[in-house]
C-alpha cells in the first residue's frame, strides 16, 4: 500500500475509533509517523534522526524512536487525522522536489512538523475545495450529482437559488459561505466532522427518511387496521372478482 493510500486508511480508522471526538496522538502514532518519514526520505531521516538524538544505536545501526517524548509531547494537542495530513502535506512536498530536480529533507524538529498538520479534505477522503465547489456549481446549474454526502452537507448552507443568478461578486461570497462550512478549520465544518467520525447525510436527506418513515407507520397501520376489519367481518384476506361483487352486493342486501 502506498504511503498516501495508508494515510487515508489510518485517518479514516482513526476517526471512526472515537466518534464524535478527534483520536488523540499516543506513542503508536509517532512510531507509525517515524516509520512513514523513514519510507518517505530513507538515509536523509536516519541523518536527521541521528543528529537530533531521535533513537539510539542498536548493534552498530541507528534505529530512529521517540526516546525522549520529544514528538509525542509537540503533538499530543493533535489528532492523528492532523498527523496524516501533515503527512500528507510533506508527501506532496517530497514529490514537488523531486520533479524540479531538487532533495526533499525532512522536517527539522517536531514543532516544525505540528504547523503543516492542518486538516484538509483529500488525506481525509474527500474532494479538494475547488472539486467541491466546482460540483456545487453544476448541482446548481445543471442537476449533477454531489460527488460526496460531505460536500452536500456544506452545500446546505449556500444559497443553490441564488447561486444560479449570482453576479461575480455574489459568485466569491457564495463560494466563501460554502469554504467556510467545508474546510475552514471551525469545528462545525465537514473536515473536522470527517476527522470527529460524524455522519455526512445532509440534514434535508435526513429529514427527509424522517418524513418517509412516519409515512410508512402511518400507512402500515392503515393496511393493518383494514386487514382486522376484514377478519372482524368474517371475510377472506383476498377474494377474486366474483366473490367480491357477491359480497358487496350480500353487504347492500343487509343494509
Amino acid at each position: 500500500m502506498s504511503n498516501a493510500a495508508e494515510s487515508k486508511q489510518r485517518a479514516r480508522q482513526g476517526a471512526r475509533s472515537t466518534t464524535g471526538t478527534l483520536a488523540p496522538v499516543t506513542e503508536q502514532t509517532i512510531d507509525w509517523l517515524f516509520d512513514a518519514l523513514g519510507q518517505l526520505y530513507g538515509v536523509h531521516w536516519r541523518r536527521r534522526c541521528a543528529d537530533a538524538g531521535w533513537g539510539e544505536e542498536v548493534e552498530g545501526q541507528w534505529v530512529c524512536l521517540d526516546v525522549t517524548g520529544e514528538w509525542l509531547r509537540a503533538l499530543q494537542h493533535l489528532s492523528e487525522a492532523h498527523v496524516t495530513c501533515g503527512l500528507a502535506a510533506l508527501n506532496e512536498a517530497a514529490a514537488t522536489a523531486v520533479a524540479e530536480g531538487r532533495t526533499a529533507w525532512p522536517p527539522d524538529s517536531p514543532m516544525l512538523f505540528a504547523k503543516g498538520c492542518r486538516l484538509r479534505p483529500e488525506p481525509l477522503g474527500l474532494p479538494s475545495t475547488e472539486e467541491a465547489w466546482r460540483n456545487v456549481q453544476e448541482h446548481a446549474f445543471a442537476g449533477k450529482p454531489f460527488l460526496h454526502d460531505a460536500v452536500a452537507a456544506a452545500a446546505e448552507h449556500v444559497d443553490l437559488h441564488n447561486l444560479r443568478s449570482a453576479s461575480y461578486h455574489q459568485l466569491g461570497e457564495h463560494r466563501r459561505q460554502f469554504q467556510h462550512y467545508y474546510a475552514s478549520g471551525n469545528r462545525d465544518c465537514v473536515v473536522e466532522r470527517v476527522a470527529r467520525g460524524d455522519s455526512m447525510r445532509p440534514r434535508a436527506s435526513l429529514e427527509h427518511d424522517a418524513k418517509r418513515g412516519r409515512a410508512e407507520l402511518a400507512e402500515r397501520a392503515g393496511r393493518e387496521e383494514a386487514q382486522q376489519r376484514v377478519a372482524d367481518a368474517g371475510l377472506p384476506q383476498s377474494m377474486n372478482a366474483d366473490q367480491g361483487l357477491r359480497f358487496l352486493r350480500a353487504a347492500l342486501a343487509r343494509g
